[in-house]
């Protein structure tokens, strides 16, 4: 519910934003989304795309290239690697079943 409130308050306060290179970017990022007409998604959506765009200029890249790296490399490479984790840790806890 915070996120939701926050997210609301950032998306309202990046649309009321007098910057005009920072307006370029969030409104680039947020014209992806039309809106879900699901005020929690929207906000929720917001929050996110003002995360991404201020970490993308923490970077010094774009947010579109931040998007390939968290959602293209990062995440998948991620899952996998807990994944693996997952069945070591299966393979060492059947291996001590088996032991008492």
């Amino acid at each position: 519910m915070i996120a939701v409130l926050v997210g609301f308050i950032l998306g309202l306060f990046v649309l009321n934003a007098g910057h005009q290179g920072v307006d370029g970017e969030y409104f680039r990022a947020l014209k992806a989304v039309d809106g879900s007409g699901i005020d929690w998604i929207d906000a929720t959506f917001r929050y996110c795309v003002v995360l991404l765009v201020q970490t993308a200029k923490f970077f010094g890249i774009s947010y579109e290239a931040l998007n390939i790296w968290v959602f293209i490399i990062v995440q998948p490479l991620v899952i996998i690697l807990l994944s693996i984790w997952v069945f070591r840790l299966r393979r060492l806890l059947r291996r001590t079943r088996f032991r008492n």
